[in-house]
């Protein structure tokens, strides 16, 4: 009996990978699974990146962009298949006609080559719980890039939330500690009273056609306790972005973000959201932040020439005293142009220049050029 039995149970194996397998040429690998519909998907990717003026990390880091007067090596070059991706969705229909979706994914992008969790949720009704994209800014105004970092000051972080959406507004409860919520004590040592006691909230209206916009905001509390003295702050943060298809061939993208406290949520915030002072007072740290781009579709792919910069005020922590500020980082401006084309479906090539710029509160700054390629192959 335990011999048939596992006869039995190789011969679902054997039919099912024969679905995947006869599948595989669709747009993912499916299976229907007693009313379940499992996509399978990912890509392997190849990324290639020689940094003429500074190693800048495997992707973009602005702080390691050497200052003028640093004498520093010059010449790196890296190679690295880490973000390939692998990723798991799921579409059941529910008994009251309701469906279920749910989506595991990871990469390699890990700095060990090891597997890495970038998603995993699950959406009923509009309700979401899990981890996934931050519900603020959004990707309106998100050029693409090689770079596997994307553009200064937009989103590019996933974290735990749960989330509402109905029509084309969502509001959300997300982890407050991910995106830069610890209070500093120095320009770049996390207070170790800092602490979180509520979660930030954000809010997003968003519209997707010829003309796409979203606006959103960001709420959250910065707070440093050591069990004797407390003190918190308001944080707060503001984005607004729009994309145009202006022609068949031609798409402009803007954005801005701004807050004070915002942190993270600028995505290459020179800054902390906050600083705590001499009296132990916790103080915010405004920061601004903007991208302006366009694409142009030429052969099989697409031209982009983007700009992003993020800028932060250390004005009130210099006069604090605060340690280390006058050398904190003060801007970040990126230029990007790439051509991204695929040759057939689900094979796609990139080759990009970069241009970065790092500049300190005391006025001394940096640049550095990369050029990156990449080779992708989706399934």
């Amino acid at each position: 009996m335990k011999i048939k039995s596992l006869l039995r149970s190789m011969n679902h194996c054997v039919a099912g990978l024969s679905v995947m397998a006869a599948s595989a040429g669709a747009a993912a690998v499916e299976l229907d699974v007693a009313g379940t519909k499992v996509n399978l998907y990912g890509y392997l990717k190849l990324d290639m990146i020689y940094d003429k003026d500074a190693d800048l990390g495997p992707l973009l880091i602005p702080s390691r962009i050497a200052l003028d007067d640093d004498q520093s090596p010059e010449g790196f070059y890296r190679t690295s298949a880490e973000e390939s991706r692998l990723g798991v969705s799921t579409l059941t229909t529910l008994e009251d006609g309701s469906e279920l979706k749910t989506v595991l994914e990871g990469d390699f992008f890990s700095g060990s080559g090891t597997l890495r969790l970038r998603q995993a949720y699950g959406e009923w009704k509009g309700i979401l719980a899990g981890q996934t994209w931050t519900n603020f800014p959004g990707f309106t105004g998100v050029y693409p890039t090689v770079d596997f970092r994307g553009p200064i000051s937009t989103s590019n972080t996933r974290q735990a939330q749960l989330r509402y959406t109905t029509g084309n507004f969502s509001a959300a409860l997300e982890d407050p500690d991910k995106l830069g919520g610890e209070v500093v004590e120095t320009a770049t040592t996390v207070a170790a009273a800092a602490k979180s006691s509520l979660p930030d909230l954000t809010l997003r209206y968003s519209s997707r056609g010829q003309t796409s916009y979203h606006a959103a905001a960001v709420m959250r509390q910065l707070e440093v306790d050591d069990g004797v003295d407390s003190d918190s702050a308001f944080g707060w943060g503001v984005s607004l972005g729009i994309a145009r298809n202006v022609t068949d061939i031609l798409t402009l993208r803007a954005s801005v973000v701004h807050g004070d406290g915002v942190g993270g949520y600028l995505n290459l915030n020179p800054a902390a959201p906050a600083y705590v002072n001499a009296s132990g007072d916790v103080e915010t740290i405004s920061a601004t932040g903007g991208t302006v781009s366009a694409t142009l579709k030429a052969g099989p792919g697409a031209v982009t020439l983007g700009m992003a910069m993020a800028t932060a005020d250390w004005d009130d922590a210099v006069d604090d005293g605060l340690t280390n500020a006058e050398s904190a980082n003060k801007e970040f401006r990126s230029t990007h142009l790439n051509y991204i084309w695929s040759p057939v479906k689900k094979v796609t090539f990139g080759i990009e220049a970069g241009y970065h710029e790092r500049k300190i509160w005391s006025g001394e700054s940096g640049d550095a050029l990369r050029i990156q390629g990449m080779a992708k192959f989706a399934f």
